[in-house]
């Protein structure tokens, strides 16, 4: 049985000339939609399924056609931490709110002693 082949993401530079060559600037499109002027360009640089989504609409794609890697075959985005980076996060302790030495409170209602 053989493996498909990965697909391979765009490069960077190739998302930019393409939406250039569309008569615009992932600048332009982010202040359009009322963002930060690097908010769209975000993309490029880390999985932001809603920005990938305006990128790929200009392009007229899909956003899984240009980031293979980050949306599984379905087209529903790959979660951040579960599916690229599985166990790279994991607690150093389990909070218990429960526990009468935890400092923090919790809003109850004490009565003085």
């Amino acid at each position: 049985m053989s493996k498909k082949p990965a697909s391979k993401d765009w490069h960077k530079a190739d998302i930019i000339a393409a939406v250039r060559k569309t008569g615009t600037s992932l600048r332009a499109m982010s202040r359009k939609n009322g963002l930060a002027h690097t908010a769209i360009g975000n993309a490029l640089h880390i999985p932001a399924p809603k920005y990938e989504r305006m990128i790929a609409e200009r392009l007229n794609m899909t956003p899984q056609q240009i980031w293979p890697s980050r949306y599984h075959d379905d087209g529903s985005p790959k979660s951040g931490r579960g599916e690229r980076g599985r166990g790279r996060h994991k607690p150093l302790h389990k909070f218990n709110a429960t526990s009468e030495k935890s400092n923090v409170d919790h809003g109850y209602i004490r009565e003085a002693v």
